[in-house]
């Protein structure tokens, strides 16, 4: 079962360093949900029911060539003018 991403976005540092291509393919195992290299306890927190939760999906890939690189969901309910938006970073854009 895939979740909406919403509105795509990246920072700056990843818009510079990483090919579309590999943000896509991110974006793409986010979606699938594929948490990537979280530990168990956070996979759960991202496969539990979000209606009462606080409405954000995290996932971390370690790639070969970038580094780590994260994935976040925000406003899964859509309560925001926008409705989700997911963000693509480096953990030190954070």
């Amino acid at each position: 079962m895939r979740h909406s991403l919403g509105r795509v976005v990246a920072t700056a540092a990843i818009a510079a360093a990483v090919p579309e291509a590999v943000i896509i393919g991110l974006l793409d195992r986010h979606a699938a949900r594929d948490w990537g290299d979280l530990n168990a306890e956070d996979k759960a927190i991202n496969d539990a029911d979000h209606s009462h939760a606080e409405g954000r999906l995290f996932s971390s890939y370690a790639t070969e060539e970038h580094g780590t690189i994260w994935v976040i969901t925000d406003d899964l309910r859509g309560e925001g003018d926008d409705g989700p938006i997911t963000t693509v970073l480096f953990p030190e854009d954070y």
